[in-house]
């Protein structure tokens, strides 16, 4: 008897072969953070759009990762972002097969950052998903397409910063005010028109006239005090106060050189005449500035130098009214020590009664002072937004520039040599004031421009 066909096993169908699993990662991003009675944000929008497509692609084995990383409030040209940085940890640790976004420039908007974080993407099993974007970077072709699309939002970013710039100058020109720190003696109107404020005017007036007629400044101060005057109060978009004190030289040279006072107005570099309304006339602003020539080329016997790595903050230091410290050093004592202070400009009534300003060694000033100048280096993101649109709008303030240059700047800190120390802290602080019971710094934003422009320019000519 033949025997029949043998019997076999029934192949394995194609149909029911186990899926492999690809854990879908979603990244989101957006510049500036919305309110959250906002029905759907951006941010939002973003994250539900990458859902529906990971969604849609189930049959394929995708499946969502169940954090999701997303940046809000940060700017696509710096890559020091927190979710970011998440994610690429998990990357590395293994933990994600596939990132998905809504646009590539929700990634990065900088080719730089764009080229330090492509490596991330071609980890073995890892991609990058852009769902409004056709795009793969584990190809040669897509790595390419990714450099072109970043390349065009970089050129965006930059573009928008010089329309910002020459936005500036044109309003400037018709006499439209577009920044921060309106000066003593106007105010803004409804258009951003620069607008004299009648009470204020008769201080700068005054200034103008009281310094023709004053023997020294410590005179003209001591006349400003009497007369109540104070500094412009202002407020931050954040709610910061600053000015509001009593005039020292700093505010008082900063009045009587301003030729805004003249009907004139800054921008593209230069001085132009402005369509706002002067408040000095130009026969008092000459007389004004005959005396200072006058005063600048007065010769008197020079004050003994002092060490300024030993007082960084130099003339910067101030009591709340207006009174400057000096600087004040010991002879060599006994033991080979020397102590170094920024001495009071308490009277002598104060010094009696125990009241005023007192003696600050200089030791315990800075070791206050200056970490307060470190922390900006630290959180370069809240210092830089607080910064008005004039200042961001300018290459050096690009924020990938900003972070670069602060945590370089705070990470070399303990190696850089101690005249370069006093130069970087003179360069950045403008004012410290002291009260009874608490300290105000005031930085410089030109300082920190020129510190970042200096980083600016190394990159533009590195090899």
């Amino acid at each position: 008897m033949s025997k029949g066909p043998s019997a076999t096993k029934p192949s394995k169908r194609l149909d029911t072969a186990e899926k492999t699993v690809k854990r879908c990662a979603i990244y989101a991003r957006v510049s500036s953070s919305e309110n959250e009675g906002v029905a759907l944000n951006a941010i939002d929008a973003q994250i539900e759009a990458c859902k529906q497509y990971i969604k849609a692609q189930r049959g394929m084995g995708w499946e969502l990762v169940e954090h999701v990383y997303a940046d809000d409030g940060y700017s696509g040209g710096d890559s020091n972002r927190p979710a970011l940085r998440l994610l690429i940890k998990d990357m590395e640790a293994g933990k994600i097969d596939a990132v998905v976004i809504q646009r590539l420039d929700r990634l990065s908007r900088s080719v730089k950052d764009m080229c330090d974080l492509l490596p991330a993407f071609t980890i073995p099993g890892i991609s990058l998903i852009s769902i409004s974007q056709s795009l793969d970077s584990e190809t040669s072709m897509g790595r390419l397409a990714i450099h072109l699309l970043t390349s065009f939002g970089q050129f965006e970013r930059e573009l928008a910063g010089e329309r910002t710039r020459e936005k500036i100058a044109i309003a400037r020109a018709n006499g439209r005010w577009q920044a921060n720190g309106v000066p003593l003696g106007y105010a803004l109107n409804a258009k951003q028109e620069l607008q004299v404020d009648t009470e204020e005017s008769l201080i700068v007036q005054d200034i103008f006239r009281n310094f023709i007629k004053a023997k020294s400044i410590g005179e003209l101060l001591k006349t400003l005090s009497d007369l109540g005057y104070r500094t412009k109060v202002r407020i931050s978009k954040v709610g910061n106060k600053a000015g509001g004190n009593l005039f020292d030289s700093n505010a008082l040279y900063r009045v009587l050189n301003n030729r805004m006072y003249v009907g004139e107005a800054f921008y593209n570099n230069e001085w132009h005449q402005s369509r706002h309304q002067p408040i000095i006339d130009r026969e008092l602003w000459e007389q004004a500035h005959a005396a200072l020539d006058k005063r600048a080329r007065r010769k008197g016997k020079p004050t003994q130098p002092r060490n300024p790595l030993f007082f960084p903050l130099g003339d910067r230091l101030y009591w709340h009214d207006g009174r400057q410290f000096k600087m004040f050093e010991t002879n060599e004592r006994s033991n080979g020590k020397r102590y170094r202070y920024y001495l009071s400009p308490a009277t002598a009534e104060e010094k009696q009664n125990g009241t005023g300003p007192p003696d600050l060694p200089t030791s315990e000033v800075h070791a206050v002072v200056i970490p307060m100048l470190r922390n900006i280096f630290r959180n370069p993101d809240k210092w830089l937004a607080q910064q008005s649109e004039e200042v961001k709008a300018k290459p050096e303030f690009e924020p990938s520039n900003v972070n670069e240059t602060f945590y370089t700047t705070d990470i070399m800190w303990s190696h850089f040599r101690d005249l370069f120390l006093e130069a970087l802290v003179y360069e950045l602080i403008e004012r410290v004031t002291f009260y009874p019971d608490k300290l105000q710094v005031d930085f410089d934003v030109n300082g920190f421009s020129r510190h970042l422009q200096a980083n600016l320019f190394k990159k533009k000519i590195k090899p």
